[in-house]
């Protein structure tokens, strides 16, 4: 009922017939009249190649990032039933953040997230959200060199990792070689072209490594189900232990922290805007279409993962489940040889799936620091002003997880409160600012207010040690 009235308010003409701000707060006239206006059928500045199952790729692999792993962690604080009902709620808050974002970008015809902010709020806005936007996903894109560091190489002098295990430590045992290695042969390709449509035929393969690594939690937990193996799970939250100290208050507690996890796990709204553009078909509709496929593709893919992992590990389930998912262990359900092959396909499969969203993140980050520093979207550079600034922030991600890898922390404490930011504090501000209806309002000022508990949460969760993405 709650998104139903959004949608009324969003498609309702916004003060016909008013002037518009001498500042450029509000739509013109002219705007304002257009046929387009009601039937949130315009189309976004600029049309791409895109097909609708590309979009819906990309804004999945967008949201689908290293945060899915601690998501079997936060199932076992709280159950496996409140666990599903926490995760709808995100999806609908986040297709709810969405759907503003969506459909005030295509009426008022701007062609970047940051673009529609300084149309209403101004140049101070539209850096506030610049900035919240660099800080996470640069931020985002540096844990995600760190995390495949750590998987396929590990840490000294132990190098725990995939590659080690199987050759030994060698001269290319080293995290900087690793990580050099997969930007120049993996992302830098994918960071040629100047479309997302092109992008969009890599996030495809991305989502089929998903589905397998799903496929291959739900198929392990299936395995130690069938042989006893299987831990001890709980449907309910335990009222007596749940959030470290049982009760009404311990079960507020969990209940904040996993919806906070929840909501970091789907973020996806710094893309829409630029996903939307680069549609064939960008009706808003199509794009909202397209929304809705890709929140419940990751609903699908989370609640998968999220309850397999639980299954098989209970409550010594680790904050990142694929510590848990080693070749010791998954021998003991199907075999040394069997265990190391899938193992090496479900690290692979974790990798390209971290390349290809962080591919996905360099253009997010890209087209703010462009906005932010020069007024202008990164489609307008010259080529060679293109590439070098592409270069640049990949360059900066790599320093900083080689010669930082402690950095993750100060990464998902300024991070998480930068996320909530564009997430849901700018969406809530621009419903709040042009509803018509004292629901609308409401509705507005709750997600801002929804905002700041969970980046409140966010903080206390890294501070303690449980930070997860």
């Amino acid at each position: 009922m709650a998104l139903a009235n959004v949608e009324d308010d969003v498609e309702t003409p916004l003060l016909q017939g008013a002037h518009s701000h001498a500042n450029g707060n509000r739509l013109s006239n002219a705007d304002e009249n257009s046929p387009c206006i009601p039937n949130a059928d315009c189309r976004s500045p600029g049309s791409g190649n895109c097909t609708f199952s590309g979009a819906v790729s990309n804004l999945a692999v967008t949201a689908i990032g290293a945060g899915m792993l601690a998501l079997p962690k936060a199932f076992s604080t709280v159950g496996i039933a409140l666990g599903l009902t926490l995760t709808i709620t995100v999806c609908f808050l986040t297709y709810f953040s969405s759907s503003i974002i969506i459909r005030y970008a295509a009426r008022d015809h701007k062609d970047s997230y940051g673009s529609l902010i300084k149309t209403e709020f101004g140049r101070g806005g539209a850096a506030a959200l610049q900035c919240a936007i660099i800080i996470h996903v640069l931020g985002v894109m540096i844990v995600y060199l760190i995390i495949i560091q750590d998987m396929l190489i590990g840490s000294a002098p132990h190098y725990k990792g995939l590659i080690p295990y199987f050759f030994g430590v060698q001269w290319f045992v080293s995290r900087w070689f690793i990580a050099l290695f997969l930007l120049i042969v993996v992302v830098c390709p994918m960071l040629i072209s100047r479309d997302l449509s092109i992008v969009s035929h890599f996030s495809k393969f991305s989502v089929r490594m998903l589905l397998f690594l799903a496929a291959t939690l739900v198929g392990l937990a299936g395995v130690a189900v069938g042989t006893g193996k299987a831990a001890k799970i709980e449907i309910f939250p335990d009222l007596e232990t749940v959030g470290g100290m049982g009760g009404p208050l311990g079960l507020i507690s969990a209940t904040l922290t996993v919806l906070a996890v929840l909501a970091l796990a789907f973020t996806c709204q710094f893309n829409l805007v630029p996903i939307h553009n680069s549609m064939r078909d960008n009706r808003t509709k199509t794009m909202q279409s397209a929304t809705q496929a890709s929140i419940a593709l990751s609903a699908l893919l989370y609640a998968s993962i999220a309850i397999a992992g639980y299954t098989l590990f209970g409550d010594k389930t680790n904050g990142d489940v694929l510590k848990n998912l080693t070749i010791e262990y998954v021998t003991e359900c199907i075999g040394k040889r069997p265990a190391e092959i899938l193992i090496i396909f479900v690290v692979g499969a974790n990798t390209l799936n971290l390349l290809i969203n962080f591919v996905l993140k360099v253009w997010a980050v890209r087209d703010a620091w462009c906005e932010l520093a020069l007024g202008k979207p990164s489609r307008l550079l010259r080529a060679s002003a293109f590439y070098l600034l592409t270069g640049v922030l990949v360059g900066i991600a790599f320093s900083v997880s080689v010669v930082l890898p402690s950095v993750w922390f100060l990464v998902s404490l300024v991070g998480s409160t930068a996320c909530v930011t564009f997430s849901y504090v700018f969406p809530g501000c621009l419903l709040f600012r042009r509803a018509r209806t004292t629901g609308g309002k409401v509705l507005g000022a709750g997600a801002v207010a929804l905002a700041a508990l969970m980046a409140v949460v966010a903080v206390l969760n890294t501070l303690s040690g449980n930070a997860a993405d």
